[in-house]
């Protein structure tokens, strides 16, 4: 009897032992994530008003019109250069999520599918976020086109590999390549990695500036706002076309250090004096609390006191030519 009773007194504290230490953990990786995934749980308590944002057809010339560009949606822009195709950052998932059933979904489909899609040569990522680095959509790219590169920042290789895709090239902030008489430059930006809870940062993140013999075009992935872009102006060089984010960046208590918000993306503009600038990362899957048009018309509210307006929004699909580029917003369509 005494046997038994000790075993079960010793069940009973190995038992709390356990539910102590299943507390201690749970409450040490409940701060972990709270601390450094804030923003993402931002996207599980969004405020979508149920709105969508009209889209154009215009996108079927681009075929035959070389120096142009098509914003297909979120960060999303087929970019042609002297005739070479090139993709940034592109998603054509319903999802943007590790899972098909779950995660942050589409309020509008790419404006260009992926199937009537020009050949592409290039595939561009500025970091490994599954709204910005989507392998589903990476597969299929590649098996629709033949000697597709992939240039991804430093650390994603791997996660490339794994998943069959070939011809990937990593690269360093700073660092620079020469093909096709094009130069393709990984630009530091403030942001952050992530495609698991544990491997934060393990991978670089950035945004892109291409230099072709005609225009020098940047897009910035995602960003928020920092002393970089004005410190390091000489080395950003002139650019001619720049994407810059201009959602999901409400709360700004939560989203300030990962997304810019309309005025501060102005505010990059100005500070590399870009000549045109246009607005991504907003309107296609609703990741934070701002209202759905919010960001256009705070880019409108921001330039309407200047006499030059030089950063544009406009409808997903639309055609815009890198040699008549005018001021434009969404809001007038």
């Amino acid at each position: 009897v005494s046997h038994l009773s000790d075993m079960i007194k010793n069940l009973k504290y190995f038992i709390r032992y356990v539910a102590v230490s299943i507390l201690v953990i749970s409450i040490i990786l409940f701060v972990y994530l709270l601390n450094n995934f804030r923003s993402l749980f931002n996207t599980f308590n969004t405020n979508y008003d149920a709105g969508k944002i009209p889209m154009s057809a215009s996108w079927k010339e681009q075929t035959a019109s070389e120096n142009s560009f098509v914003w297909v949606g979120h960060a999303t822009i087929l970019l042609n250069l002297n005739g070479e195709n090139i993709l940034i950052d592109p998603i054509f998932s319903e999802r943007a999520s590790p899972f098909s059933f779950i995660g942050p979904r589409r309020l509008i489909e790419p404006a260009i599918p992926i199937n009537e899609l020009p050949k592409i040569s290039k595939v561009l990522i500025s970091h490994n976020h599954y709204d910005h680095l989507d392998i589903p959509t990476l597969i299929e790219l590649q098996n629709k086109n033949t000697d597709l590169l992939f240039f991804v920042p430093k650390g994603d290789k791997t996660l490339l590999q794994r998943n069959n895709l070939l011809n990937i090239k990593e690269f360093e902030w700073w660092q620079s390549t020469s093909i096709n008489n094009k130069v393709f430059t990984f630009f530091p930006v403030k942001h952050w990695s992530a495609r698991t809870f544990f491997d934060r940062n393990n991978s670089l993140w950035g945004g892109w500036k291409i230099q072709s013999s005609d225009y020098t075009v940047a897009h910035f992935g995602d960003t928020g706002y920092d002393s970089l872009f004005s410190m390091e102006r000489e080395k950003f060089g002139n650019i001619d076309v720049a994407f810059i984010p201009i959602g999901s960046y409400a709360p700004r208590e939560i989203e300030k250090d990962h997304h810019v918000n309309p005025e501060e993306a102005i505010k990059i503009a100005e500070d590399l004096n870009i000549d045109y600038s246009f607005g991504i990362h907003w309107g296609t899957f609703f990741l934070s609390k701002e209202p759905l048009f919010e960001p256009p018309e705070l880019i409108n509210k921001y330039q309407s006191l200047k006499t030059e307006k030089s950063f544009s929004t406009s409808k997903p699909g639309q055609l815009i030519l890198l040699d008549s580029l005018e001021y434009q917003t969404i809001l007038d369509n």
